[in-house]
């Protein structure tokens, strides 16, 4: 699903009830730095401790959307859901590209090839969706929205829209890509350079976040989600001036007064487009780095590992996470924490 040209949603803000994160190291919300020789570990031990039990038939997409979701749900247990009009918005930059691609393999070799069942079952793109709504046990809106490296941010944005519409009452938001052989591969397939991303090692995840309008669990909000046309190198000031200048709009806009954001920490998190940032420029004007691509690596959605940790990690703090397209299209997402 493609996001149109709509611009901020800002007006109301939408309560995280709760948050939860998974990097490559395959640990729920473990923060420890990662490196890239390690990619990718087995999903079984995961799969244990979250779904206390084998997923048959699942490839490994699907095991991490699931372990993912089910990790954010454990916050708050299964039967919050119950009653309650729910629905299950999946991000993803590449999908499932490691059932996909056998299964094109298969199908389009010389003479022909019959895959299996399981590879087309794997294959199909919201297949995953499907399978945690299904664990989940959620009848309504379950959707995959696939944007490139803003497609979190864009299933946040609809996830906000239904939201506030009524159409539904909860939200579980989410992102997920998963590492595919080679290194190399895997860089070309994010289209990374030496221009247009920092030197990180590559990554992956699966990080949930659950938007609903329950105060008393809240741990946080999502204040704004501010999608820009034009890419931030194209303007007469520098990446970190025009970062900085979005931002304080954003922050004025939700804060007419200033008191309430005043009052708390601030902290940027760049994406892995950002790779010009001046340390020093932000610091002298009161914001902190959170520079959390250390833990996760570089990944499609890696934007949702570091807006749900944000949500657990940084409490009494407003924080904007900022990324770019490869296209120049920027996003910047506001949110605070309790």
């Amino acid at each position: 699903m493609n996001m149109k040209d709509k611009q901020i949603k800002s007006q109301t803000a939408i309560l995280v009830i709760a948050a939860s994160y998974i990097g490559p190291a395959l640990k729920p919300n473990f923060d420890a730095p990662w490196e890239e020789n390690e990619l990718p570990l087995n999903t079984e031990g995961l799969v244990s401790e979250i779904m206390g039990q084998p997923m048959r038939r699942a490839g490994r997409f699907i095991k991490m959307v699931c372990c993912g979701g089910l990790s954010c749900l454990q916050k708050v247990s299964l039967g919050y859901l119950k009653g309650k009009k729910t629905g299950i918005f999946l991000a993803t930059g590449l999908g499932n590209i490691d059932e996909i691609l056998p299964f094109i393999t298969e199908v389009f070799k010389h003479g022909g090839g019959f895959p299996s069942p399981n590879q087309f079952a794997n294959s199909v793109s919201n297949a995953a969706a499907f399978v945690l709504a299904r664990i989940c046990e959620v009848t309504g809106t379950v959707l995959t929205i696939s944007q490139e490296e803003l497609s979190f941010e864009s299933a946040l944005w609809l996830a906000q829209d239904y939201l506030e519409k009524g159409e539904i009452e909860l939200a579980l938001v989410g992102a997920c890509d998963i590492f595919t052989p080679t290194v190399e591969e895997y860089r070309e397939r994010v289209s990374l350079t030496p221009d247009n991303s920092r030197a990180m090692p590559m990554g992956e995840g699966s990080s949930w976040l659950l938007l609903g309008r329950d105060s008393e669990k809240s741990i946080g909000d999502i204040l704004a989600v501010d999608f820009g046309e034009k890419s931030v190198e194209q303007e007469k000031f520098s990446v970190d001036a025009n970062i900085f200048n979005r931002t304080e709009e954003l922050i004025s806009a939700v804060f007419p007064n200033g008191k309430a954001a005043t009052k708390k920490n601030r902290f940027l998190l760049p994406g892995f487009r950002v790779n010009k940032i001046d340390n020093d420029f932000w610091k002298k004007r009161g914001w902190q780095i959170d520079d959390y691509l250390s833990h996760c690596g570089i990944y499609s959605s890696a934007s949702a590992f570091g807006i749900a940790r944000a949500l657990i990690k940084k409490s009494s703090s407003v924080f904007v996470h900022y990324n770019c397209q490869v296209s120049g299209r920027q996003v910047f997402v506001l949110g605070s924490t309790k």
